[in-house]
Parts: C-alpha cells; sequence; structure tokens
C-alpha cells in the first residue's frame, strides 16, 4: 500500500465531514488549495471520484459515502486512541533507583519524598542507603546523591544544597571525665572516632581551618567505623570525640546531650548534588524527580 494514502484518506475525511475545503484547511491547518490537490491525487489512485464539489458546497459521491462509513468511525478510533496516548504520556509512572549516604536520605531526600510521591503517586522509589561509592552505571542505578567534590567528571551534577554544616563534638556525659579541647593539640589526649572509606580504605582525616592556618587533622583514632550512623552512635554513648554532619546531631546538640568543641576551626564540607550519566537518556520518572530537586531547591532558597 502506497505510504501516503493514509494521509490522504484523513484529509478526504475531514473534507467530507466538514462538507468544506475551507472549513477542512482551517481544522489541519493548511492551505485549501493543498487539500483540493491532496484530494484530486487520491481519486486519481482509486479511479473514482469521492467528492462531488459545486461553488456552494461540497459532498460525497456514491464511492465517497462508501468509504466515508468505512473511514469514519475509524478515523474517530483513532483519535480517540492518539489522545489516550497522549494522556498516559503525560501521566508519569516508572522505577526510579537512587544510591546515597544515609545522611543525604535524611538532610536531602527524606524531608521532601511524601510531596513527590503523593505529586506522582505511579513512580516507584528504590534508595539504597550506603557508606560506599556505587558505580551507578555498573549496578543499573538511574543516579545518585554524594557530596560534589566526590562526583565523576562524565557525571551530570545538580546541586542540592549548598552546603553541608560539620560538627566535632563528645557527649556530656565524656566530658564529665574529659577536658574540653580548646586548640587542635588538644585533640591527641582524647579518644577519637573517626571514619575509613570503603571504597579506598583510606582513613577520614579531618578538614581544620583557623583563619589562614588549614591543614587536615590525622587522628590516632580508638575507634573506626565505614558507616556514618554507627559513629554517631558511639558519640552518643560518650565513647569519644567524632567528626559529624551537623544535620546527624542537631537535636542531640540543642538539647544538650552533646557539646561541640572547636568549632572556630570547623568549615562547611561541600553540598550534596544528584549526578546521573551525562550520555544515558533519563526516563520520565526520573526527569520528574529532578524537577522535584529543582523546585525544591528553589522553595528552600527564597
Amino acid at each position: 500500500m502506497d505510504r501516503l494514502i493514509l494521509r490522504d484518506l484523513a484529509v478526504f475525511e475531514a473534507v467530507a465531514r466538514r462538507g468544506s475545503f475551507t472549513a477542512a484547511a482551517s481544522e489541519l491547518g493548511v492551505k485549501q488549495s493543498t487539500l483540493s490537490y491532496t484530494v484530486g491525487q487520491l481519486e486519481r489512485k482509486l479511479g473514482v471520484p469521492l467528492l462531488a464539489r459545486t461553488t456552494r458546497s461540497v459532498a460525497a459521491t456514491d464511492p465517497g459515502r462508501r468509504l466515508l462509513e468505512i473511514l469514519g468511525p475509524a478515523m474517530r478510533d483513532l483519535r480517540e486512541e492518539l489522545e489516550r496516548l497522549q494522556e498516559a504520556s503525560e501521566t508519569v509512572a516508572g522505577t526510579v533507583r537512587l544510591t546515597m549516604i544515609p545522611a543525604a536520605f535524611e538532610s536531602v531526600v527524606r524531608p521532601t519524598l511524601s510531596k513527590f510521591c503523593q505529586r506522582h503517586p505511579d513512580v516507584k522509589l528504590e534508595i539504597s542507603t550506603n557508606e560506599g561509592f556505587n558505580d551507578i552505571v555498573a549496578e543499573g542505578f538511574d543516579g545518585g546523591i554524594r557530596f560534589g567534590t566526590l562526583i565523576d567528571k562524565d557525571m551530570i551534577a545538580l546541586p542540592l544544597t549548598k552546603s553541608t554544616p560539620v560538627v566535632i563534638a563528645g557527649s556530656a556525659s565524656y566530658f564529665e571525665k574529659q577536658p574540653i579541647p580548646v586548640v587542635p593539640e588538644d585533640l591527641a589526649v582524647h579518644r577519637i572516632v573517626t571514619y575509613r572509606y570503603k571504597s579506598s580504605s583510606r582513613l577520614f582525616r579531618w578538614p581544620l581551618q583557623k583563619g589562614r592556618h588549614k591543614f587536615e587533622y590525622k587522628a590516632d583514632a580508638a575507634l573506626i567505623f565505614d558507616d556514618g550512623a554507627a559513629i554517631r552512635s558511639a558519640v552518643m554513648d560518650g565513647m569519644g570525640l567524632g567528626f559529624l554532619l551537623r544535620s546527624q546531631v542537631a537535636d542531640e546538640l540543642d538539647a544538650g546531650k552533646l557539646k561541640q568543641v572547636l568549632a572556630e576551626w570547623l568549615t562547611d564540607l561541600p553540598g550534596f548534588s544528584l549526578y546521573y550519566p551525562s550520555r544515558r537518556r533519563t526516563s520520565p520518572a526520573f526527569r520528574a524527580l529532578i524537577e522535584h530537586f529543582k523546585e525544591a531547591g528553589k522553595a528552600k532558597n527564597a
């Protein structure tokens, strides 16, 4: 079958239904002369006249009416199906898989998660919270959330927070027996609870800065974890001083259960960013999540 005949049939149906080349041209958004030429071409292909034309009206011939009896309902069904497909395309659905450290979930995702789920009930979210640095492509994740400085250059990065406040803190019970450190050198006599990177096995060095004096403190740690939540628990239990995200312990600091020290030596860490592969097409569901984070960021900074 001539592939163009479907287009020609659609034109004929519109002209016959409207009884006017002018009205059909307005409906289809094309020139009247183009429709007249198209119908003429269709009639030549079929070898029968489909429309009877006068100076005042256009009406279907007997062959035209027989064709229209089949074509009319078919075109209506097709239009209705196209409308349903368009409505379906506007409904965001699918599964989005994300990886992130637990602190990113608590401080960035959790506060706005309920709103996203209410807005897009057909989107399923699968979130993996861990301290490792996942290969999102190899492991089938749509994206991840990490500190901006830890994201590979071949990824698209969407900043979610400007910075991440941190604290060095110990429990009230810990300081009942230990002196409060005033300068970094005082840390040498304290029990230190610190973090080991899963990806490199390197111990985390505490970034300290006061004025132009800037260095990374390498602690002789008494306790080492590869999980931020475990460090928080150990500090809460009075087992030493820990370097923590403020969002992890804000309530405990306000309640006096934890005491912050060396605050003048601390600067915020880089903010969290959502990252995803630059060379992979994003799904409608993931694009909806990206837009959600953008809106949340604008609202927070307004």
